[in-house]
């Protein structure tokens, strides 16, 4: 990845958390510390296209998600600790996130509705992300 495509996530990101701090006011996932890390630990580890983390980042639908943006949210919900890292939910921390961005009880009744597996952890990551995204938690 180049240094500009590197640059340009890194504006990507800085504009995410800003997004992210003023549609949820309430209570806010940007207040972590390592967010910001995070996000560009997981595009290099991922290897997701500028296209892929722009259509995430504006909560567009992906009809086909590519393993690398699928594997971008795997990373982000494991540096979040959402996921262990042999990709099993941890359900209490995901809980515990959710609760940065809503009420407590609505929470803990998104984290049940969107307790999705699937065949492998990058798979199993965006049903979850993608579950999120249509109940209008944003994550990313």
């Amino acid at each position: 990845m180049t240094s500009y495509n590197v640059m340009k996530l890194s504006i990507f990101s800085i504009l995410l958390i800003y997004s992210v701090s003023v549609v949820h006011s309430q209570k806010e996932l940007s207040k972590i510390p390592e967010i910001d890390a995070y996000k560009l630990q997981c595009i290099e580890a991922s290897g997701i296209t500028e296209s892929s983390s722009k259509k995430l980042r504006d909560e567009d639908t992906i009809p086909n998600p590519d393993q690398s943006t699928k594997c971008y949210v795997q990373c982000f919900f494991s540096k979040l600790r959402m996921m262990n890292e042999k990709g099993v939910v941890q359900k209490d921390k995901v809980v515990a996130v959710l609760t940065k961005l809503m009420e407590a009880d609505k929470a803990k009744k998104l984290a049940d509705k969107c307790d999705l597996r699937r065949t492998n952890p990058c798979d199993t990551a965006y049903a979850m992300f993608d579950c999120y995204r249509q109940n209008r938690a944003k994550l990313l």
